[in-house]
């Protein structure tokens, strides 16, 4: 792959939301697996500026749901990035497309990105009205799949849909898939889409996961505020802070984590935050090792540990593991903590073969127990 120039577009402004939680980067790779998303959680836009919090999607009204709807309002998006695939190229953004490109060099199968103010519809509409684009003789099209992506730095619900596609004023095509990722939140909505032949479509997927993975923010705009600051924030500047058990050391940020740290016999634990409420990330968290998710008074029932942030609740699930961004497990441990705070968590995890995520478990607690507030 190659990475693609950076892209400016003029539609609306954006809001900046915390870090999501648990992933890491995500590696080009065949997905054999599949797994129903219950929900999506909150999106995030890693460092964005000040001047992206306020602005037409501010007020959190309601838009249809059609990602092509005209802008309204004089705000502009940031600049983004991201992994141009193999075979991929960019074309010229237009309307509410702030980032537009053929696939597999058919001019025929298009993927693009959009962002509407507000719910965008809503996650369920939004899903109806793709199977209506590709359903024939007034009957939607079945979706084949639904599991999630990672997607400007949260968990997206992702469909595949085949049918017959007449959507958005492109040529009809009769034996069509739909590849499509929503990622709604109470400020704005992020639509991600690929859509073509089935036999150009169906071989590009894992590419489309890739690029959805890699969209970023512009590296000029991360460093608009302060042009001489370092790319991640030291310790002291963190939101959060904490303590390193013996023996482990801090590996430092990745995308979408405050830090990752090891231990001496090399399991991983990573610290983040993100939006969303505990529950649905728990949830999220226990169908990544196949676990059912829990009811409200399965959820209250819990362990709870303390730390300097507050009450945590501890979650913890074992089965056949399928992350985003890491390699799946037959079997696998997720030893995880969620620590509300207000509007967003903060997340200290660990997932890896069983024995191993057993022996840190000491370290995960008294990680969670130091959590603090930053700059301490």
């Amino acid at each position: 792959m190659r990475r693609a120039p950076i892209r400016r577009v003029s539609a609306l402004a954006l809001l900046t939301l915390p870090l999501a939680a648990g992933c890491g980067e995500a590696p080009v790779k065949t997905i054999s697996t599949r797994r129903t998303a219950r929900t999506a959680s909150e999106p995030v836009l890693i460092g964005a500026t000040s001047r992206q919090r306020f602005g037409p999607m501010g007020g959190g009204a309601s838009a249809a749901p059609q990602e092509s709807a005209p802008s309204s309002g004089s705000g502009g998006l940031p600049p983004f990035e991201y992994d141009l695939p193999r075979g991929w190229s960019a074309r010229a953004a237009s309307g509410m497309r702030v980032v537009d490109l053929e696939v597999a060099g058919d001019p025929a199968t298009e993927a693009y990105l959009t962002i509407l103010g507000g719910s965008g519809g809503g996650l369920e509409a939004n899903i109806e009205r793709w199977q209506a684009q590709m359903g024939d003789d007034g009957q939607p099209a079945p979706v084949v799949e639904r599991s999630e992506v990672p997607l400007l730095g949260g968990q997206a619900v992702l469909v595949v849909i085949d049918g017959h596609y007449r959507g958005m004023g492109q040529a009809d095509l009769a034996d069509a898939r739909m590849v499509a990722a929503i990622l709604p939140s109470s400020q704005f909505t992020v639509f991600a889409k690929m859509v073509g032949p089935r036999a150009v479509v169906e071989p590009e997927q894992g590419a489309f996961r890739s690029w959805c993975a890699s969209l970023r923010l512009g590296e000029d705009l991360r460093a608009e505020e302060s042009p001489a600051a370092p790319a991640s924030a030291p310790a002291a500047e963190r939101s959060v802070a904490w303590s390193l058990p013996s023996g482990w050391r801090e590996l430092g940020p990745r995308p979408m984590r405050l830090a990752t740290l090891v231990g001496p016999e090399g399991v991983e634990i990573s610290i983040s935050e993100a939006g969303g409420s505990p529950r649905a990330n728990a949830n999220r968290w226990l169908g990544q090792v196949g676990q059912d998710a829990l009811d409200a008074a399965a959820f209250d029932g819990l362990p709870r540990l303390q730390s300097g942030l507050g009450e945590a609740v501890l979650v913890e699930g074992t089965g056949p593991f399928s992350g985003m961004g890491a390699a799946d497990m037959a079997e696998a441990t997720l030893l995880g903590v969620i620590v509300p705070q207000g509007a967003s968590n903060v997340f200290v995890k660990a997932v890896d073969r069983p024995g191993a995520v057993a022996s840190i478990r000491p370290a995960l607690e008294e990680i969670v127990s130091s959590l603090r507030p930053g700059g301490r």
